[in-house]
C-alpha cells in the first residue's frame, strides 16, 4: 500500500500485486564499434538520433563491479515508434570501447525484429538496405510471416517481417496447425530470388506457398 498527500492529507492507495499490459520500451545494444553501429542504424531506420552524448572525460569513473551506465558511455538513442506516451519504442547504442574485437556469440541476444506493414514494405527494405551493401543472410517463409535477416557490425541478427495474412486471427489460426508445430522455421528462400519474383508480378498466393517449388522462377 501506498499513500500520497493530496490537500495536505495522506490517503491511503490501494495497489493490486498483478501482471499488467506491457509494451516494449527500449531496446540497448553495447558496442565497441560505436561509428560503424551509428551509421548503419542511421541508415537502417531512415533518421537520426534525437540524443547523442560523448562521455565526459573528466567524469568520475563508474563503481567497480556494476553495469555501464548511460553517462559513462558514448551514447546515442533511435526513435523507432511512437505510440503516444508514454509509450514510445526506441533503440540505443552503447558505445563501450573495450568491447572492440569481441565475438557477438555466447548466452544473450539471439536477434531482434522490426515488423513492417506489408510484403511490399518487405522487399522495399531488402532493396533499401543494399545502398550500404548490407545483404540479408537467410530469409525464410515462416508460415505466418516472411522474414528477412541481417547482420549488424556487431554481428546482432536483425530480423525485418511482415505478416502473411490479413488478420491476427488468421494469423494465429496458422500458427496452431499442425504444419506450423511441425515445421516453425517454415521455407527457407533465395532473398534475391524472392525479390525478383514479387517484381515479376508472380501472384502472392503463389509467393508465399510453403511448397519447395514455389522457389523455382
Amino acid at each position: 500500500m501506498t499513500t500520497e498527500s493530496i490537500t495536505g492529507q495522506d490517503t491511503p492507495r490501494e495497489v493490486r500485486a498483478q501482471a499488467v499490459p506491457l509494451q516494449m520500451g527500449e531496446l540497448v545494444l553495447k558496442t565497441g564499434r560505436f561509428d560503424e553501429m551509428f551509421t548503419w542504424y542511421s541508415h537502417l531506420l531512415g533518421s537520426t538520433p534525437f540524443f547523442h552524448r560523448t562521455p565526459d572525460a573528466d567524469a568520475p569513473p563508474r563503481p567497480a563491479g556494476t553495469p555501464e551506465r548511460a553517462v559513462d558511455v558514448h551514447l546515442a538513442f533511435f526513435k523507432i515508434h511512437d505510440n503516444g506516451h508514454p509509450h514510445h519504442q526506441v533503440l540505443a547504442l552503447f558505445g563501450i570501447d573495450s568491447l572492440a574485437g569481441t565475438a557477438p556469440t555466447g548466452p544473450g541476444l539471439h536477434h531482434f525484429q522490426f515488423s513492417v506493414g506489408s510484403l511490399e514494405e518487405l522487399i522495399s527494405q531488402y532493396e533499401y538496405m543494399g545502398a550500404i551493401a548490407a545483404i540479408p543472410h537467410r530469409a525464410a517463409n515462416h508460415g505466418q510471416a516472411t522474414s528477412f535477416y541481417f547482420r549488424d557490425p556487431d554481428g546482432n541478427i536483425i530480423e525485418f517481417s511482415c505478416s502473411n495474412y490479413a488478420t491476427a486471427e488468421e494469423e494465429l489460426a496458422f500458427m496452431r496447425s499442425d504444419t506450423f508445430a511441425a515445421n516453425p522455421s517454415g521455407l527457407e528462400l533465395d532473398a534475391k530470388e524472392f525479390s525478383a519474383r514479387f517484381h515479376a508480378g508472380e501472384p502472392r498466393e503463389s509467393l508465399l506457398s510453403l511448397e519447395p517449388k514455389a522457389q523455382a522462377s
